[in-house]
Order: C-alpha cells, then structure tokens, then sequence
C-alpha cells in the first residue's frame, strides 16, 4: 500500500491496530499511514495504524480486485446521476457496473 511506512515497537504501544484491534508489545512490526490535510487554514493530521497480518491482508485483496476486474461480466449494472451544470437538478448520466466500476 502507498504511504504505509514499517515501524517496530521500541516498547508496549497504547495504540491498536486499526482492523483487528490488536496491540504492539516490543519488537512488533506495525505499519502506519499519516495523513495531513489543509483546510480553512488550518491543518489536521490522521493516524491508522495496521498490524503486519492486516497490511499483508490488504494488499493481498488489492491484487485479488485488480485480477478480478479483468475477468468482471458486470452482473450489476447501476445507474449513476449527476447535476446538470447551473442547475440544483440531478439527471441520469451514465450506467456503470457495480462491483468493478466500469462504465457500460
């Protein structure tokens, strides 16, 4: 996963895993994604904090999607609505597949 950076606990961590609820006793690998935003100008960081089993869970279903939506038959087609410029009024825009999110 981008922006995951590989820690190990130095020494019993209050902090758990963002999944699993798991906590780090020392020498535990755990991978942590910070994220800053700036908005109304001020700036807001996040924390999410993984153990190495969910990391390795992730990105193995990442793979297993990517695999999957080249073989997708679109089985669920939804239609998807946006706004017509100028206007507060919705309108049908495209269909696209459900699972893969493919326009169809």
């Amino acid at each position: 996963m981008i922006g995951l950076k590989r820690k190990i606990a130095l020494r019993r961590l209050k902090r758990t895993c963002g999944i699993c609820k798991c906590f780090f006793k020392k020498g535990d690998v755990y991978y942590r994604k910070r994220t800053v935003l700036e908005a109304y100008g001020d700036l807001f960081s996040f924390e999410q904090t993984y153990c190495a089993r969910c990391q390795y869970k992730m990105v193995q279903r990442a793979s297993r999607f990517e695999v999957f939506k080249a073989k997708c038959h679109h089985p669920i087609g939804e239609e998807v609505w946006s706004t017509i410029p100028g206007e507060a009024v919705m309108q049908p825009d495209r269909y696209e597949c459900g699972i893969c999110g493919k326009w169809l």
